[in-house]
């Protein structure tokens, strides 16, 4: 019998250098933490931000140190309610999500945990690929099945930091925003050409070993996790053209994507289960639409934590109404058993 913990799951905050969001997330989120999690009592308590936490991409190390610093200035209240979270033994995670992969970079990673838990750094990780926490759940942000935002070699930003990994395509796009697009689209075909060199290296000897290192801090079969890292693909043949009908599709103000749960969590959840390592919760973000569903072939509940940022896609009473802001919650009990789901946070507490 172990002590219970509760596990508290959300996503896409974006917070950057400046508070112009209509929703604030900046200035939500420490009501969130100190009136839901630092109120809890009797329970290991865990606080997961599954990717997209910080605005970061694009940067270099010492862009990244800098930024993330003057974000959390910028945002004061955020910072005082972690730390406060930190200090009062709360776990946090920060899973690493496309705007935010910099975070991977270990003297980035370092930096985030000096500056929220200085008194004990251990209690702020951060999660490359996913997060594993055995037979209770997986969280991933869920860009490594986006063709466009996928970086195949995301393990090498954890030991090499990313100066070494090319934009992933739809990055190169909005790298270079005031360039013509005839610039911008051969800046494109030259991420796919990187994309797709990027995909053979991960079938090389070389990444072998960096799967076979994570394998051990994920608690997980090397096998698996050899065969999470080739669950998706990039490919330029299929990835342009499944873009540009998405693109026509949101342009004449028609759904891209249903209220079910995508193929790849299903994929992903049946490759743990079929090494013997099944969880009950699968949890993603980057569509910044808030679902949970059941996941097809499988015994796992699906859950997408959403957005706390304005860019709300899918049905949901946080598309109605911005002073609504989803997030997951996980139970374990003592015996392993677990339980919860999708919920939806006013700070006026109705």
């Amino acid at each position: 019998m172990s002590r219970p913990a509760r596990w508290w799951l959300l996503s896409d905050l974006h917070l950057g250098m400046s508070d112009d969001d209509p929703r604030r997330p900046g200035t939500v989120l420490p009501g969130f933490l100190r009136r839901e999690v630092l109120v809890a009592s009797g329970l290991q308590r865990h606080v997961v931000f599954v990717g997209d936490t910080f605005e970061l991409a694009g940067l270099d190390e010492d862009g990244s140190l800098a930024r993330l610093e003057s974000i959390l200035v910028r945002h004061p209240d955020t910072y005082r309610a972690l730390e406060a979270c930190a200090a009062h033994g709360v776990q946090l995670h920060f899973v690493c999500g496309n705007h935010d992969v910099e975070l991977a970079r270990p003297a980035v990673a370092a930096r985030l945990s000096a500056l929220l838990s200085p008194a004990e750094t251990t209690r702020v990780k951060v999660h490359p690929w996913f997060l594993h926490v055995p037979r209770v759940l997986v969280a991933e942000h869920g860009h490594q099945h986006h063709a466009l935002h996928r970086i195949p070699e995301v393990l090498r930003a954890a030991v090499n930091g990313t100066d070494e990994l090319d934009l992933p395509p739809l990055a190169a796009w909005h790298a270079h925003p005031s360039r013509s697009r005839l610039s911008r689209a051969g800046a494109v075909a030259r991420a796919c050409l990187a994309s797709e060199r990027a995909e053979r290296r991960v079938r090389e000897p070389g990444y072998g070993e960096l799967l076979q290192t994570e394998s051990l801090r994920l608690a997980l079969d090397e096998v698996a996790v050899r065969d999470l890292a080739r669950l998706s693909r990039f490919r330029t043949v299929s990835a342009l053209p499944r873009t540009a009908t998405r693109m026509v599709l949101a342009a004449a103000g028609r759904p891209t994507s249903g209220d079910k749960a995508p193929a790849a969590a299903g994929r992903f959840v049946r490759t743990l289960e079929t090494h013997g390592s099944g969880v009950a919760w699968y949890v993603s973000a980057h569509t910044h639409r808030a679902l949970e569903s059941t996941l097809e072939g499988g015994s796992a509940r699906y859950i997408n934590t959403g957005t706390w940022s304005s860019d709300v896609r899918g049905r949901g009473p946080d598309q109605s109404d911005r002073r609504v802001f989803p997030y997951a919650v996980v139970d374990v009990a003592a015996d392993g058993a677990t339980s919860g789901g999708l919920r939806f946070w006013r700070p006026d507490g109705s």
